[in-house]
């Protein structure tokens, strides 16, 4: 494919101030380094860690452009990227890149990993789009050979974005917590928003029998809302019930679940989810809560319970991850916004009947 011409200046959304609305501005299209694509990105997601990018939480630079969560189209490829990546692919982008090489997670990953790949996830030195770093808001990206995963035929761009970071997140969190597992075991997942909703059909892709957790009504109505109806979970259980626990262990014959995964940072909820866990189970916590985090330290000895952290996923989980949303056609539930109206996404984010994730189409 003929390299397209590429504009020197794109349309973007930069964080001029914090806790303000994104500003619509028009940007130098960003230069590639010889290991990076540039992409032109075509849908970006708008996650919960951007709201706290935007109110300062990251001591992010001012001026930077939002987003990590990007799905788009190679439109030119650096002299020395690693592979067989060409112009047209079609992508998506982890927000990490550019590892340094030489810091002892860079280390790490070269000794552990299966293709000596590095994974900038644990380097030092790594940028991050969207965090201290340009990122997806924008027409136009420099994005990372060693992060980038290509899409499946059958996935739109709008579908992809949040695969980036919710869906990865979730995906990382279930591969550790569940794979000593079995075909059949019970999993859990707590706290049905974007990535609750993700993680269910995940499970239930894997082969494990699923259970919704949630006490918001609108949450467990996402529990049930799929795409293909073979990913719904098994039993969808309001926490805030006082029959909740009995509910999830006559469902499990009195031994509790296998796994469960928290989608939520609520402090309460992850302490009982941590009982509902069967003996040797675990459980994945994908949440940051302002306080430290307070367990029962008797119910995870005398359980042998794990509490097991997961950092998005690396690129060959991510790879992984792809591999199932084309075989099982498991879809996010998506509300799309147009470029125009990122000043007011924050807004439509915080709307109390809003579900599932938000999506903009950056360019068509």
């Amino acid at each position: 494919m003929a390299t397209p011409m590429i504009p020197p200046l794109m349309r973007a959304a930069q964080i001029t101030e914090y806790h303000k609305p994104y500003e619509l501005v028009e940007r130098e299209t960003p230069a590639i380094r010889n290991n990076e694509l540039l992409i032109r990105v075509h849908a970006a997601g708008f996650c919960h860690s951007d709201l706290q990018v935007l109110q300062g939480q990251f001591n992010s630079p001012l001026g930077m452009i939002a987003s990590h969560e990007p799905a788009g189209i190679v439109v030119r490829v650096g002299k020395d990227c690693s592979e067989n990546w060409k112009v047209g692919d079609r992508v998506g982008a982890l927000n990490y890149k550019n590892s340094c090489g030489k810091c002892s997670g860079c280390g790490l990953a070269l000794r552990t990993s299966k293709k000596q790949r590095l994974d900038p996830r644990f380097c030092e030195k790594r940028e991050t789009a969207g965090f201290h770093h340009d990122g997806a808001f924008a027409e136009y990206l420099t994005i990372d050979p060693e992060t980038t995963v290509s899409l499946p035929p059958s996935l739109s761009f709008e579908q992809a974005a949040p695969l980036m970071c919710a869906g990865a997140t979730v995906w990382g969190s279930l591969e550790k917590a569940t794979s000593e597992l079995e075909t059949g075991d019970t999993v859990a997942i707590v706290g049905i928003g974007g990535l609750g909703h993700l993680g269910l059909q995940f499970a239930s892709a894997m082969g494990f029998r699923t259970i919704a957790v949630d006490s918001r009504p609108a949450g467990r109505q996402l529990a049930t809302e799929m795409f293909n109806d073979n990913l719904r979970p098994a039993l969808v259980v309001d926490s805030g019930s006082e029959h909740a626990t009995s509910q999830i262990m006559d469902f499990t014959n009195g031994e509790g679940v296998a796994a469960v995964v928290v989608c939520t940072d609520s402090l309460s909820a992850n302490s009982w989810a941590l009982t509902l866990l069967r003996i040797g189970g675990v459980m994945g916590v994908l949440g940051l809560p302002a306080e430290n985090w307070r367990f029962d330290s008797s119910v995870i000895v005398f359980r042998e319970l794990t509490i097991r952290g997961s950092y998005v996923a690396s690129r060959e989980s991510t790879e992984r991850m792809m591999e199932a949303v084309e075989r099982a056609s498991i879809r996010s539930h998506i509300t799309l916004m147009s470029f125009d109206e990122i000043p007011s996404i924050v807004t439509a984010y915080q709307d109390s009947g809003f579900k599932g994730r938000l999506v903009v189409r950056i360019t068509d």
